[in-house]
């Protein structure tokens, strides 16, 4: 364990000391100016824009080090935060789980102090905005801050984990092709709305159906991400919305798989397969009682129908002409 930690620790202290040297129902309310600077096509395929930056999270666990350079390959850095909004994005954008960011400590013998972190992009925090928890330090060999639900937290250099890659926002000056109504979010194809009221599952599929919408489906990685990113407003994680997938009573079986069918997708009654998205461990309920279908972060759970939660619209975008 040594030898991996002296390995990882001599990239990472020339890396530093480079940066050291200068490298009918409820109308929704008013979106809010954060929700409104969040766009999901404006940016290389993979990557969000938020403000005046594009951002990726990456699933594939790596060394600090490892993931600040595959960053800066893709013209990064591992993500900065600068102030309490981008807080709450960066932590919607990660469901709210451990991530690297580009934040670490000049010298070890100081890991309590503020001042004595930098960002690898060279960025300074106005009024010096931090939500750095120093009650995780337990060891001197913890100068690595990643991110956890809303707050930053010392890790270890041999430590390997997700991280997100931030980068400066290019302006190609290609127009969208597609629109959405006001207020309303455009991803790929279509166009999402989540109201900023709490209904039940058949009042949010009358809402939705009164606007030529339908609860959401989700049927691509892209989509399940962009949900967590619609309310940038409420703070932290769980994000929990009810989602358009209807039960089938009785279960079919498909004869051609011989998987038994237990759930369809509203928008096209296509079946639900069990894989994506995935089921929160325990679920789905068999109860009789429970036929609606609630999405937490990015895996679903089965409650009774009359609960009151958040919900997505979901509708086709206009082509432009």
């Amino acid at each position: 364990m040594q030898g991996k930690c002296i390995a990882i620790l001599v990239p990472l202290l020339a890396l530093a000391v480079a940066l050291a040297q200068g490298m009918a129902a409820p109308q929704p309310q008013a979106v809010s100016q954060a929700s409104v600077e969040v766009f999901f096509d404006q940016c290389r395929e993979g990557w969000i824009r938020y403000k005046d930056y594009c951002y990726e999270y990456k699933e594939q666990q790596q060394y600090w080090y490892v993931a600040e350079q595959q960053c800066r390959r893709r013209d990064g850095h591992l993500v900065s935060i600068a102030d309490e909004a981008e807080n709450s994005f960066v932590a919607k954008l990660s469901y709210c789980e451990n991530a690297w960011t580009g934040k670490y400590a000049v010298n070890v013998d100081k890991l309590h102090q503020p001042d004595n972190y930098r960002w690898t992009d060279n960025s300074v925090s106005p009024n010096g905005y931090h939500t750095h928890d120093f009650s995780s330090i337990s060891s001197i060999h913890q100068p690595l801050i990643s991110v956890h639900n809303l707050s930053l937290v010392n890790n270890v250099y041999h430590a390997k984990q997700r991280y997100i890659c931030k980068a400066k926002y290019q302006d190609n000056g290609g127009g969208q092709n597609r629109t959405c109504d006001p207020g309303w979010k455009l991803v790929g194809n279509f166009c999402y709305l989540m109201p900023k009221i709490e209904v039940t599952f058949i009042e949010a599929t009358f809402y939705c159906s009164g606007r030529g919408a339908s609860m959401v489906s989700i049927y691509t990685k892209q989509e399940l991400r962009a949900l967590s990113l619609l309310d940038l407003d409420s703070r932290g994680c769980p994000v929990q919305t009810w989602v358009g997938l209807i039960k089938v009573n009785p279960c079919r079986i498909d004869f051609s798989t011989g998987e038994k069918i237990c759930y369809k997708w509203a928008d096209r009654l296509v079946d639900f397969h069990n894989d994506f998205p995935a089921w929160h461990p325990g679920y789905p309920d068999t109860g009789d009682k429970v036929n609606c279908v609630l999405l937490q972060d990015r895996a679903m759970k089965t409650v009774e129908c009359h609960e009151r939660h958040r919900f997505i619209c979901k509708k086709q975008a206009r082509q432009n002409s």
